[in-house]
């Protein structure tokens, strides 16, 4: 079953965030950004490929909130993929985090922001 086959418990918000993180127990950090987050994880984009299960520190700025959040999270798939935006083409690589450890306070903060910013569901005609 591939990523986007998958069921999930949370709802994914399409979002650019940045983050930092770092692929325990290295402690280089490493910045980049979100393509979508959740309540139950993200999904990031990499510098480098990584195993399943590979362990990461990683803290990630909301928009509109002053502090950062951090969780420890586990890659639960990564691979390559195309990424398109207005003027060019380029390949990436993307990495599906799952949090292993998040304060509850955190998870919800990161909820509620998925909640509020979900574009309205299509009308239906």
């Amino acid at each position: 079953m591939t990523q986007g086959q998958e069921r999930r418990r949370f709802v994914r918000l399409d979002t650019t965030c940045p983050i930092t993180y770092r692929v325990l127990p290295s402690t280089a950090a490493q910045t980049s950004t979100t393509r979508n987050i959740g309540g139950g994880g993200i999904c990031v984009f990499l510098s480098q490929r990584l195993s399943l299960g590979t362990p990461l520190e990683v803290e990630v700025q909301l928009p509109n909130r002053p502090q950062p959040i951090y969780f420890t999270g586990e890659v639960v798939w990564c691979e390559e993929s195309e990424v398109v935006d207005k003027t060019q083409r380029s390949n990436a690589i993307q990495a599906g985090v799952k949090f292993v450890y998040i304060n509850p306070k955190d998870q919800e903060a990161i909820m509620q922001h998925v909640a509020l910013n979900l574009p309205p569901p299509p009308r239906r005609t």
